[in-house]
């Protein structure tokens, strides 16, 4: 039964750093079960680091810092862990088993010198503490379900032998196969042509009422927004611009900053009788207004 009345995710005054250069400033926004909220803007907006904030894998590796703020996750027993503060430890029991995470390009995910079925047994694996067997007929279930053809062939390509609609299957085939409460999806579509992009949008939207997940879509795709968001965070130069239901901000919104998003959208026949392309209306680079 979905809960909509307490957040699964929610993020409190969130600010992240990396040295002196503030890359998120005072973020707030909660997610919800079987509903997907959207993060939209431009490129640099903060849309991504916030994902990787949410898994504590942004300071792996870099001078990335949370100076501020709470990222609050509720666990089954319905009690909330601040993430922010968790340990290392308690974190890689959270990533993949209640948090999972679909990046922008699977061919730089996947490892090219395993076949895809040897890294979904793995995560299985990793996660579940199931034995070989197990684990490889979890990974072909899962590869079914995400409408893999042929996948007892397919668990034996390597990714470079898979077309970009395939490897997106098998990385949404990872990020589910343990049941996670929460799935973000990283710019999950742009690499993709358009029909291969709506049945992977399709494919989603499927996926999550089976499994009534909470999803975090990262996209600059306003199109996108449109076809699977419920609710909606606009950010622009790491601040929150504007928040509202998907019918809100396309029906009225407030800021000039989403307006000038919603006016980029290309429509058909809007150039008719036009000699030349027209510019897009600029918004200055004052304040996220």
């Amino acid at each position: 039964m979905t809960d909509t009345s307490t957040p699964i995710l929610s993020v409190r005054n969130l600010t992240l750093r990396f040295g002196s250069f503030v890359a998120v400033n005072d973020l707030s926004f909660d997610l919800y079960e079987g509903q997907t909220l959207a993060i939209v803007g431009e490129s640099g907006s903060g849309k991504s680091v916030t994902a990787l904030s949410i898994m504590r894998l942004i300071e792996l590796g870099t001078r990335a810092n949370i100076s501020d703020g709470e990222i609050l996750f509720r666990r089954p027993d319905g009690q909330f862990t601040d993430l922010v503060k968790a340990t290392e430890a308690e974190m890689r029991t959270i990533r993949g088993n209640d948090i999972s995470m679909v990046f922008q390009e699977p061919l730089t995910s996947l490892n090219p010198v395993y076949t895809t079925g040897n890294q979904v047994i793995e995560a299985i694996q990793q996660h579940q503490n199931l034995d070989g067997r197990a684990g490889r007929e979890k990974a072909l279930e899962m590869f079914k379900r995400v409408r893999i053809p042929r996948p007892e062939i397919v668990m034996d390509d390597y990714p470079h032998q898979l077309s970009g609609g395939m490897r997106q299957r098998v990385m949404i085939a990872m990020a589910l196969s343990c049941d996670p409460k929460v799935l973000i999806a990283d710019e999950p579509t742009t690499a993709l042509d358009v029909t291969i992009q709506a049945q992977m949008l399709g494919l989603m939207r499927e996926l999550q009422k089976q499994s009534n997940a909470a999803v975090m879509l990262i996209t600059h795709d306003m199109g996108v927004v449109a076809e699977i968001a419920d609710d909606v965070v606009v950010m622009r130069n790491s601040k929150l611009v504007e928040t509202g239901t998907v019918h809100e901000i396309f029906a009225n919104p407030t800021a000039r900053y989403t307006q000038a998003l919603l006016a980029s959208i290309p429509r058909l026949g809007a150039m008719a009788g036009k000699q030349y392309p027209a510019m897009f209306d600029l918004v200055d680079a004052g304040p996220a207004t």
